[in-house]
């Protein structure tokens, strides 16, 4: 009988799907590149906690190189990593490890992406800006009921996952309104 039952115990273990990944899926970006873009009227740049609004305001989009490792595509990943302007002085808060930007989508594999970092224009025109540690941070599928993508609004199916799929319809069609 013990024979028996270790005997079913391996082939049940042998049979056993791999284990599947759930927390975030880190992407290193390389090959980054920036540009100046027009700003959208009334945009304003905040450093370590202090608004920025009678310096002006520089709207920088940046591009790079990302490896995702996953073999689903990230929605809505998180951008980290430091940013410097040309004195060396920090264009991100650099006291914490926080989100600076956002990517909509993160393919599988390799692509290209581009995220919008805002600065004080004083920054921006003190040289060229460096940055380190730059890469994605999310999570393989759909984007959450109640996230938003680029454009504030959540994809046309993405209410089939809610709890409530009414109420997330309702919230959908308000956001909607607003843009």
């Amino acid at each position: 009988r013990r024979v028996t039952a270790l005997a079913a115990a391996a082939t049940l273990a042998a049979a056993a799907p791999p284990a599947l990944a759930v927390g975030p899926v880190s992407v290193p970006f390389e090959d980054v590149t920036y540009a100046r873009v027009e700003c959208a009227r009334g945009t304003m740049s905040s450093v370590g906690g202090a608004v920025n609004v009678r310096a002006g305001v520089a709207c920088v989009e940046f591009s790079a190189t990302a490896k995702n490792p996953s073999s689903k595509a990230l929605n809505n990943a998180d951008v980290y990593g430091r940013v410097y302007d040309g004195n060396g002085s920090a264009v991100t808060d650099v006291s914490e490890n926080n989100r600076i930007a956002y990517v909509d989508e993160v393919p599988a594999g390799t692509s290209k992406v581009t995220f919008a970092l805002t600065m004080p224009a004083t920054q921006y025109e003190a040289g060229a800006l460096s940055w380190s540690g730059l890469k994605a941070s999310g999570f393989a599928g759909k984007i959450l009921p109640g996230q938003t993508g680029g454009l504030g609004l959540l994809g046309e199916d993405e209410c089939e996952l809610a709890v409530d799929p009414a109420e997330c319809e309702s919230d959908r069609a308000a956001m909607g309104a607003v843009r």
